[in-house]
């Protein structure tokens, strides 16, 4: 029997984007639903194509060290949508610190 990864409820706002568009980047919005250590599934704004890859982007609720705000940022490819809603494969994650210049509703730090 296969052991799936327990899938925790998670309601944020997400920024996402196709990493292999090129510039100028189309940054869309939704909201996550839930999120396990390899998958993400959200509520999308725009529906993106099964097999796209994405690079997801979540304000993180928890502060690093009680002051430090954190991004969640997740590259993965769109694996399943029903309606408006997206299975998201993840392939990698990573936490980065906000600078001073992010605040809440600002557009992500994309990648250079």
């Amino acid at each position: 029997m296969e052991r799936r990864p327990k899938s925790f409820p998670l309601d944020l706002e997400v920024r996402y984007l196709n990493p292999e568009r090129p510039v100028p980047f189309e940054v869309v919005s939704g909201r996550t639903l839930a999120m396990s250590s390899c998958e993400l599934r959200f509520i999308a704004e725009k529906l993106p194509q099964i097999g796209q890859p994405l690079q997801i982007f979540i304000d993180w609720p928890v502060l690093l060290d009680g002051d430090v705000k954190l991004q969640l940022i997740i590259s993965g490819i769109v694996v399943q949508t029903h309606g408006t809603t997206v299975a998201l494969k993840i392939h990698r994650h990573d936490f980065r610190t906000l600078g001073l210049r992010q605040w809440p509703g600002a557009p992500p730090i994309l990648p250079s």
